[in-house]
C-alpha cells in the first residue's frame, strides 16, 4: 500500500520507518523544504498532496494540530483510512477530553467521509520501529467503526511486529486514549523512560 505519514516529528519518523519495510511511504509536511533537512532521503511533499496520493493516511501530529491538519487535506480523504495516533493532550500535557468523547471521535467528525481508526497511541515513538521492547511484542489497541479498515490497520501492525487487539467501535477509543496518557505519565513524570510498553497477556487454550 501507499501510506501517507502526515507529520515529520518523532512519531511520524519512527512509524514511517517501520511501515517502509513493506509499503510505499510518503511524508506530508506543511513545510516540506524544512522537513527534508530532518528526514534526509525521504519523499516529503505537501500535506494535501501526500493525502491525495495515498491509500492510507497516518495522522501523526499533536492533538492540538489535528483540526488544522485535517482541513488542509479535506479534499483528499473521502473514503480513505485515517489512522489516528494522537493522544488528547493540551500544551501543558493536560487531558483535554471527558469520558463521553475521544480525540478519535472528534477527528472522525471533522474528517467526514473518511474511515477513522485509532491505533498506536500507547506505544512510544522509539519503540514503533520494531513494535517491541526487548524481545516482547507490544500490544496496540485498535478501535474503529469500519471492520475492513480495522483489519487493514491490524495487518499493518502485525507487519511492524506488534500484536494488535480489536477493542471495538471507534467510541472505544475513550478507553484506549487514557492508556496512552498513562504511558506518558509513567515514562516522563515517573521517570521510567520510553523503553516501556503494554502487552496483553493471554493464556492459550
Amino acid at each position: 500500500m501507499r501510506i501517507a505519514i502526515i507529520g515529520t516529528g518523532n512519531v511520524g519518523k519512527n512509524l514511517g520507518a517501520a511501515l517502509e519495510n513493506s509499503n510505499e511511504v510518503v511524508y506530508g509536511s506543511r513545510d516540506p523544504t524544512a522537513a527534508k533537512t530532518k528526514l534526509k532521503g525521504k519523499n516529503i511533499i505537501g500535506i494535501n498532496d501526500a493525502a491525495k496520493s495515498a491509500d492510507v493516511i497516518v495522522l501523526a501530529v499533536p492533538y492540538l494540530a489535528a483540526k488544522e491538519t485535517i482541513e488542509k487535506m479535506r479534499e483528499s480523504i473521502k473514503g480513505k483510512i485515517i489512522i489516528d495516533v494522537c493522544n488528547p493532550l493540551g500544551s501543558n500535557f493536560e487531558w483535554k477530553k471527558d469520558s463521553q468523547d475521544s480525540a478519535a471521535e472528534e477527528i472522525a467528525r471533522q474528517a467526514h467521509g473518511a474511515k477513522v481508526v485509532k491505533a498506536f497511541n500507547t506505544i512510544f515513538a522509539e519503540n514503533m520501529k520494531t513494535g517491541k521492547v526487548g524481545k516482547d511484542k507490544l500490544t496496540t489497541f485498535i478501535a474503529g467503526d469500519d471492520e475492513e479498515a480495522k483489519n487493514k490497520v491490524m495487518d499493518l501492525a502485525r507487519g511492524i511486529g506488534m500484536e494488535p487487539v480489536d477493542v471495538g467501535a471507534l467510541k472505544k477509543a475513550r478507553y484506549i486514549e487514557p492508556a496512552g496518557i498513562m504511558m506518558i505519565e509513567l515514562g516522563y513524570a515517573k521517570n521510567l523512560g520510553t523503553n516501556i510498553g503494554l502487552k496483553l497477556v493471554k493464556q492459550n487454550k
